[in-house]
C-alpha cells in the first residue's frame, strides 16, 4: 500500500473539510454569518487603513472591498480568512498529525 499517497490526499481533504465548515455554519445559523461580516468589516479596514493611512482614500477603498469581500463573495472570504487564521495559531500542524496518525501501521 502507497501510505506517502495516502497522507496527500488526506491531508488535502482536511483542509477541505475546514474550508467547508464555515460555510456550512454561517448558511445555517444566521446570526454567526452577521458576527463573522462584522469581524470581515473591522479586519478589511483595518488592513487598508495601516495601508494608506487616516485619508478619504481609505475609506473609498475600504468600502469597495467590504462590499466585495465581506457581502458579495461572503462564503468564500470567510473560509479563507478562517483558514488563515488557523494556520497562524499552527493549528493545520495538528490536522496533519491527527490524519497521520491514523495511517501509522498496526504491529510490526
Amino acid at each position: 500500500m502507497n501510505e506517502k499517497g495516502n497522507i496527500i490526499i488526506l491531508v488535502l481533504l482536511g483542509f477541505l473539510v475546514v474550508l467547508i465548515v464555515p460555510m456550512i455554519i454561517t448558511h445555517f445559523f444566521w446570526p454567526a454569518k452577521i458576527i463573522m461580516q462584522i469581524i470581515l468589516i473591522f479586519a478589511i479596514y483595518t488592513a487598508v487603513r495601516s495601508f494608506l493611512g487616516d485619508s478619504p482614500l481609505t475609506l473609498v477603498f475600504s468600502a469597495i472591498l467590504i462590499y466585495l469581500l465581506a457581502f458579495k463573495w461572503f462564503y468564500i472570504t470567510s473560509s479563507l480568512y478562517i483558514f488563515t487564521f488557523l494556520m497562524g495559531l499552527g493549528f493545520t500542524s495538528v490536522i496533519v498529525w491527527g490524519i497521520g496518525t491514523k495511517l501509522k501501521p498496526h504491529g510490526g
